[in-house]
């Protein structure tokens, strides 16, 4: 008989208990993983925040170096690297949940190929922010490491950033506008060169007529008008053709230009305002080779002409290096009339004639640029030979003058500066500056050529004209022109202007509920002939900053006090090397960032 062997109620309970055990091993290995890795997650996230935290910490750190910078860059006041260290720069961390201690921060260098801290300034491309523009670049490195204190982990975070300090030469830009911008030439118009406004831009050619930007345009605003501002009292165009021809134009939202004036000034509201004070004679007391003293063209010019109210003209050499600056320079000339010995410039002169926009009289010193020439080469070449002396060098032959014209402004006069006879101007250019109205009379900078194609430059050389307005007096302009003279009888001839300008205007406004158009950047240089077949060739770079202090009369007057030229104009494209630039023309400044990184 077979017998079955049959597993007893214990053997099962047995294996049972094994299995079980088996599993809760299983489980409990496993419940163990899970919290270590548990564990292991949550320091890491807490080591995660820590360092995120950390980064903001020392990113405030960066941040309050680089407005220390940015400040005392636009301020005229620039130190050297070694200056932004210490607990001046570190946040307060009064109401902070953490605090924070700051290992060797902050950290500022100004890389150079010598690896000094001293700032070290090249030209240079400068980035998206500011297309197709080239500035004195110097460049900053900034870092703070931040650790967050009584944690259960210590977790360093470093911040470092790079910034550009860029002093932006302003004579580079076709057109720049420190306000709003207006463009309405009734005629096809082409920009060849970058357009930059601190402002909005209205555009509006014509009907039939076509804008083309041939450089990039940037607007500190969200967007291009297409129609004429509200204050112009001409009808606006359907559908105007405004064509762009750079990627990215027009670049809305753009950073302002500023132009550093004072202390305090980098803000685009009081820069419209203060920035005609570079022009003026500088306050009493004021350092001229001071930071804020060499904002002011007066202290930066070779030669200083100044009349007296009665017409009496003085002129004067000036050298930062020399312990006296100023160096009064003889009368080159003589006249005897009737046993009266006169003495005299050769250069310098006072003329009067009639402005027909101004209503006005113009009393103007005249500087005649082939006397000057003339001058230079002769008893001149005293000044030009002590730039090359040694310890009293300037660098440069004399390329630059101020004038300042002493007669009074009224109702019935107004005071200028008229330059004449410089068809060629000093090999090693000329820049003219004043705080009154500019006049300039026939071809200027043409090398003695008349050049109407408007974009020929060949012959040119560095130069510059700011003043309160820029008025062309054509070839044909005559002095005998009197109040009632018709614009018939006075007939322009063709005209050549190489030059960067810099002016103030009168802008478009609404007076007793008259609109009055400011005539845009057409009209930027004012006329007072018949111009109706001949041609306006213009080149250089338009600069408006301010509104005009002295000729201030409305561009749309009652009747005709001009006819329009044919405009050939163009941007001076040697504007774009730092050579090319005229002498003493101001810059913008910017603060440009670049890299940022953590670790």
């Amino acid at each position: 008989m077979k017998r079955t062997h049959k597993p007893s109620a214990d053997n099962n309970q047995g294996y049972a208990l094994l299995i079980t055990i088996v599993f809760i091993g299983i489980a409990l290995l496993l419940l163990g993983s899970v919290m270590d890795w548990t564990n292991s997650s949550t320091r890491q996230t807490e080591k995660n925040n820590l360092f995120s935290m950390g980064t903001g910490a020392a990113e405030a750190v960066d941040e309050n170096v680089i407005a220390y910078v940015t400040r005392d860059f636009y301020n005229q006041s620039p130190k050297n690297a070694t200056n932004y260290t210490g607990a001046t720069y570190l946040p307060s961390m009064t109401g902070w949940p953490v605090t924070f201690s700051f290992s060797n921060s902050p950290t500022l260098i100004f890389p150079s190929m010598y690896g000094s801290n001293l700032p070290t300034q090249v030209y240079a491309a400068l980035g998206w922010q500011f297309q197709g523009s080239y500035g004195i670049v110097t460049t900053g490195i900034v870092s703070s490491t931040a650790i967050a204190l009584n944690q259960p982990y210590s977790v360093p975070a470093t911040v470092q950033e790079q910034f550009q300090l860029a002093q932006i030469p302003l004579a580079q830009k076709a057109i720049f506008y420190n306000m709003n911008m207006e463009i309405c030439p009734g005629a096809n118009m082409t920009v060849n060169g970058p357009t930059y406004v601190n402002g909005q831009i209205y555009a509006d050619p014509g009907s039939g007529d076509t804008l083309t930007f041939a450089g990039p345009v940037n607007t500190t605003m969200p967007s291009v008008i297409y129609t004429r501002s509200p204050n112009d009292q001409q009808s606006t165009t359907a559908n105007p053709s405004v064509v762009y021809t750079v990627t990215n134009s027009p670049a809305t939202n753009s950073p302002p230009l500023i132009l550093p004036v004072g202390t305090n000034s980098y803000s685009a509201s009081t820069n419209t305002t203060s920035v005609e004070t570079i022009l003026q004679l500088p306050p009493a007391g004021t350092d001229p080779n001071s930071s804020l003293g060499q904002e002011y063209l007066y202290n930066e010019a070779d030669i200083i002409i100044s009349n007296s109210s009665s017409g009496t003209i003085s002129a004067f050499y000036q050298n930062s290096n020399n312990v006296s600056q100023l160096t009064a320079i003889p009368y080159d000339m003589t006249n005897v009339v009737a046993g009266v010995t006169n003495k005299y410039y050769s250069f310098a002169t006072n003329v009067s004639f009639y402005d027909y926009r101004e209503s006005d009289t113009v009393k103007a010193v005249q500087l005649n640029v082939g006397a000057f020439n003339t001058w230079l080469t002769g008893k001149g070449a005293t000044y030009n030979n002590e730039n090359n002396s040694g310890s009293t060098s300037k660098g440069h032959n004399i390329n630059s003058v101020y004038v300042y014209n002493s007669v009074p402004l009224s109702s019935t006069q107004l005071p200028a500066v008229r330059m004449a006879n410089g068809g060629t101007l000093p090999s090693q250019g000329l820049t003219v500056a004043t705080p009154d109205p500019i006049y300039v009379l026939g071809n200027y900078n043409a090398n003695g050529v008349s050049l109407n194609n408007g974009t020929n430059v060949v012959n040119a050389v560095p130069a510059g004209l700011m003043g309160d307005a820029i008025t062309i007096l054509s070839t044909s302009w005559s002095d005998s022109y009197t109040s009632s003279t018709s614009l018939s009888s006075r007939n322009a001839g063709n005209t050549t202007v190489n030059a960067a300008t810099l002016e103030g205007i009168v802008q478009s406004t609404t007076v007793n509920g008259n609109k009055q158009y400011s005539g845009g950047v057409e009209n930027f240089m004012r006329l007072l002939e018949n111009w109706s077949g001949d041609t306006l060739t213009y080149n250089g770079s338009i600069i408006v900053l301010f509104n005009s202090v002295y000729a201030t009369n409305f561009w749309n007057l009652p009747g005709t006090y001009y006819n329009p030229p044919t405009r050939a104009w163009g941007f001076d494209v040697n504007f774009e090397t730092q050579g090319g630039l005229p002498p003493i023309f101001p810059s913008a400044k910017a603060m440009i960032r670049q890299q940022w990184s953590v670790y």
